[in-house]
Protein backbone atom coordinates (compact mmCIF):
# COMPACT_ATOMS: atom_id res chain seq x y z
CA UNK A 1 0.00 0.00 0.00
CA UNK A 2 1.61 3.28 -0.93
CA UNK A 3 0.82 6.24 0.74
CA UNK A 4 0.42 9.88 0.26
CA UNK A 5 3.91 10.79 1.65
CA UNK A 6 5.00 7.94 -0.71
CA UNK A 7 4.01 9.46 -3.66
CA UNK A 8 5.12 12.93 -2.89
CA UNK A 9 8.75 11.33 -2.25
CA UNK A 10 8.40 9.14 -5.48
CA UNK A 11 7.65 12.41 -7.57
CA UNK A 12 10.40 14.47 -6.41
CA UNK A 13 12.58 11.51 -7.04
CA UNK A 14 11.32 11.41 -10.48
CA UNK A 15 11.73 15.09 -11.39
CA UNK A 16 15.59 15.03 -10.77
CA UNK A 17 15.50 11.55 -12.31
CA UNK A 18 14.47 13.01 -15.50
CA UNK A 19 17.44 15.18 -16.17
CA UNK A 20 19.94 12.34 -14.89
CA UNK A 21 18.34 10.20 -17.36
CA UNK A 22 18.35 12.91 -20.40
CA UNK A 23 22.15 13.34 -19.79
CA UNK A 24 23.12 10.10 -19.03
CA UNK A 25 21.88 8.87 -22.81
CA UNK A 26 25.12 11.01 -24.09
CA UNK A 27 28.92 9.15 -24.52
CA UNK A 28 30.70 8.56 -21.40
CA UNK A 29 34.15 10.31 -22.56
CA UNK A 30 31.97 13.30 -24.19
CA UNK A 31 29.82 13.58 -20.25
CA UNK A 32 32.69 12.86 -18.23
CA UNK A 33 34.99 14.98 -19.96
CA UNK A 34 32.87 18.26 -18.99
CA UNK A 35 32.96 19.36 -15.66
CA UNK A 36 30.53 21.12 -15.54
CA UNK A 37 28.20 17.93 -17.08
CA UNK A 38 29.87 15.92 -14.31
CA UNK A 39 28.85 18.81 -11.60
CA UNK A 40 25.46 18.74 -12.72
CA UNK A 41 24.73 14.93 -12.56
CA UNK A 42 26.17 14.66 -9.01
CA UNK A 43 24.15 17.35 -7.91
CA UNK A 44 20.56 15.99 -9.56
CA UNK A 45 21.78 12.52 -7.94
CA UNK A 46 22.53 13.78 -4.80
CA UNK A 47 18.82 15.55 -4.76
CA UNK A 48 17.65 12.44 -6.08
CA UNK A 49 19.04 10.81 -2.76
CA UNK A 50 17.86 13.18 -0.52
CA UNK A 51 14.34 12.81 -2.05
CA UNK A 52 14.54 9.30 -1.65
CA UNK A 53 15.03 9.15 2.07
CA UNK A 54 11.03 10.74 1.80
CA UNK A 55 9.97 6.51 0.77
CA UNK A 56 8.87 4.55 3.55
CA UNK A 57 11.62 1.73 4.01
CA UNK A 58 9.19 -0.79 3.53
CA UNK A 59 8.65 1.05 0.10
CA UNK A 60 12.11 1.03 -0.73
CA UNK A 61 12.85 -2.19 0.03
CA UNK A 62 10.13 -3.38 -2.28
CA UNK A 63 11.89 -1.70 -5.41
CA UNK A 64 14.40 -3.31 -7.40
CA UNK A 65 16.53 0.04 -7.25
CA UNK A 66 20.34 -0.27 -5.84
CA UNK A 67 19.96 2.69 -3.77
CA UNK A 68 23.34 1.79 -1.97
CA UNK A 69 25.19 3.08 -5.35
CA UNK A 70 23.27 6.99 -4.68
CA UNK A 71 25.77 6.51 -1.28
CA UNK A 72 29.01 6.21 -3.39
CA UNK A 73 28.50 9.90 -5.01
CA UNK A 74 31.32 11.68 -3.56
CA UNK A 75 33.98 8.78 -4.56
CA UNK A 76 34.81 9.93 -8.20
CA UNK A 77 32.94 10.92 -11.64
CA UNK A 78 32.75 6.80 -12.22
CA UNK A 79 30.83 6.30 -9.61
CA UNK A 80 28.77 9.66 -10.34
CA UNK A 81 28.24 7.73 -13.93
CA UNK A 82 28.09 4.35 -13.08
CA UNK A 83 24.78 5.74 -11.02
CA UNK A 84 23.52 7.51 -13.52
CA UNK A 85 23.47 4.57 -15.87
CA UNK A 86 22.29 1.91 -13.65
CA UNK A 87 20.35 3.67 -10.54
CA UNK A 88 18.19 6.05 -12.80
CA UNK A 89 16.76 3.54 -15.35
CA UNK A 90 15.53 1.33 -12.53
CA UNK A 91 14.21 4.49 -10.35
CA UNK A 92 12.28 5.64 -13.74
CA UNK A 93 10.90 1.96 -14.30
CA UNK A 94 9.96 1.53 -10.80
CA UNK A 95 8.72 4.54 -9.30
CA UNK A 96 6.92 6.08 -12.69
CA UNK A 97 3.78 2.97 -12.12
CA UNK A 98 3.80 4.14 -8.62
CA UNK A 99 2.16 8.03 -9.45
CA UNK A 100 0.52 6.70 -12.33
CA UNK A 101 -2.40 8.50 -11.55
CA UNK A 102 -1.21 11.53 -10.66
CA UNK A 103 -1.42 14.80 -12.32
CA UNK A 104 2.58 15.33 -11.95
CA UNK A 105 2.88 12.16 -13.50
CA UNK A 106 1.90 14.33 -17.54
CA UNK A 107 5.65 16.00 -17.50
CA UNK A 108 7.59 12.95 -16.12
CA UNK A 109 10.06 10.40 -18.74
CA UNK A 110 8.42 7.17 -19.63
CA UNK A 111 9.56 4.28 -17.62
CA UNK A 112 12.83 2.59 -19.83
CA UNK A 113 11.43 0.29 -22.23
CA UNK A 114 12.78 -3.56 -20.71
CA UNK A 115 14.51 -4.28 -24.00
CA UNK A 116 16.84 -0.82 -23.71
CA UNK A 117 17.99 -3.16 -20.03
CA UNK A 118 19.05 -6.16 -20.82
CA UNK A 119 22.78 -6.25 -21.90
CA UNK A 120 22.68 -2.63 -23.16
CA UNK A 121 24.56 -0.15 -20.59
CA UNK A 122 24.69 2.34 -23.85
CA UNK A 123 22.69 3.66 -25.95
CA UNK A 124 22.44 2.04 -29.54
CA UNK A 125 24.94 2.22 -31.73
CA UNK A 126 23.60 4.61 -34.52
CA UNK A 127 23.82 7.29 -31.88
CA UNK A 128 26.91 6.64 -30.46
CA UNK A 129 27.79 6.46 -33.95
CA UNK A 130 26.57 10.18 -34.56
CA UNK A 131 27.62 11.41 -31.09
CA UNK A 132 31.26 9.92 -31.49
CA UNK A 133 31.45 11.76 -35.29
CA UNK A 134 29.69 15.10 -33.21
CA UNK A 135 33.36 16.89 -31.75
CA UNK A 136 35.31 16.84 -34.98
CA UNK A 137 32.24 19.62 -36.30
CA UNK A 138 31.25 20.87 -33.44
CA UNK A 139 31.46 24.47 -33.23
CA UNK A 140 33.13 25.53 -29.28
CA UNK A 141 29.94 27.45 -28.65
CA UNK A 142 27.24 24.77 -28.80
CA UNK A 143 25.35 23.56 -25.93
CA UNK A 144 26.92 21.46 -23.19
CA UNK A 145 25.71 18.01 -22.60
CA UNK A 146 23.69 19.30 -19.33
CA UNK A 147 21.65 22.50 -21.24
CA UNK A 148 20.85 19.45 -24.02
CA UNK A 149 19.73 17.69 -22.47
CA UNK A 150 17.47 20.25 -19.98
CA UNK A 151 16.17 21.94 -23.30
CA UNK A 152 15.27 18.16 -23.98
CA UNK A 153 13.03 18.35 -20.79
CA UNK A 154 11.65 21.52 -21.14
CA UNK A 155 10.13 20.38 -24.70
CA UNK A 156 9.18 17.23 -23.30
CA UNK A 157 7.51 19.20 -20.42
CA UNK A 158 5.41 21.84 -22.73
CA UNK A 159 4.37 18.78 -25.34
CA UNK A 160 2.74 16.32 -21.98
CA UNK A 161 0.87 19.57 -21.25
CA UNK A 162 -0.73 20.53 -24.27
CA UNK A 163 -1.18 16.57 -24.99
CA UNK A 164 -2.91 16.37 -21.84
CA UNK A 165 -4.74 19.67 -22.48
CA UNK A 166 -5.95 18.70 -25.93
CA UNK A 167 -6.86 15.19 -25.02
CA UNK A 168 -8.91 16.29 -22.38
CA UNK A 169 -10.74 18.64 -25.01
CA UNK A 170 -11.75 16.04 -27.35
CA UNK A 171 -13.57 14.50 -24.30
CA UNK A 172 -15.02 17.61 -22.78
CA UNK A 173 -17.73 15.90 -21.03
CA UNK A 174 -14.93 13.93 -18.65
CA UNK A 175 -13.91 16.47 -15.95
CA UNK A 176 -15.42 19.52 -14.42
CA UNK A 177 -14.90 23.24 -15.36
CA UNK A 178 -12.29 23.37 -12.40
CA UNK A 179 -10.07 20.24 -13.96
CA UNK A 180 -10.08 22.56 -17.70
CA UNK A 181 -9.00 25.13 -15.92
CA UNK A 182 -6.21 23.64 -14.31
CA UNK A 183 -4.74 21.65 -17.29
CA UNK A 184 -4.92 24.72 -19.37
CA UNK A 185 -2.32 26.36 -16.34
CA UNK A 186 -0.10 23.37 -16.97
CA UNK A 187 0.24 23.62 -20.40
CA UNK A 188 0.73 27.53 -20.06
CA UNK A 189 3.08 27.33 -17.63
CA UNK A 190 4.73 24.65 -19.40
CA UNK A 191 5.32 26.76 -22.63
CA UNK A 192 6.43 29.40 -20.51
CA UNK A 193 8.88 27.25 -19.03
CA UNK A 194 10.60 26.45 -22.12
CA UNK A 195 10.64 29.75 -23.32
CA UNK A 196 12.62 30.90 -20.43
CA UNK A 197 14.45 28.12 -20.92
CA UNK A 198 15.44 29.38 -24.55
CA UNK A 199 15.79 32.35 -23.64
CA UNK A 200 18.14 31.92 -21.09
CA UNK A 201 20.61 29.42 -23.13
CA UNK A 202 20.35 32.43 -25.96
CA UNK A 203 21.71 35.06 -23.51
CA UNK A 204 24.11 33.11 -22.45
CA UNK A 205 25.13 32.06 -25.75
CA UNK A 206 25.32 35.91 -26.37
CA UNK A 207 27.48 36.58 -23.71
CA UNK A 208 30.27 33.53 -25.35
CA UNK A 209 29.57 32.30 -21.92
Amino acid sequence: MITADDRKAAIAVLEQAQFVFALSRYPKKQVLDDPRDVRALRERLEAMREAARGLRAAQRMKLDVPWEQLDDLDSGSEAVWKAAKKVTPKILAELTPLVSDQPEAAFLIAPVPARRRKGQPEPPAPKAEVQSRAPKTKPKTGLTGSEIAGLEMAIQQRAAADDAFFTWLRRSDDLPLVEWRRRRAQAANARRAEDAYLEKLLKARSRGR
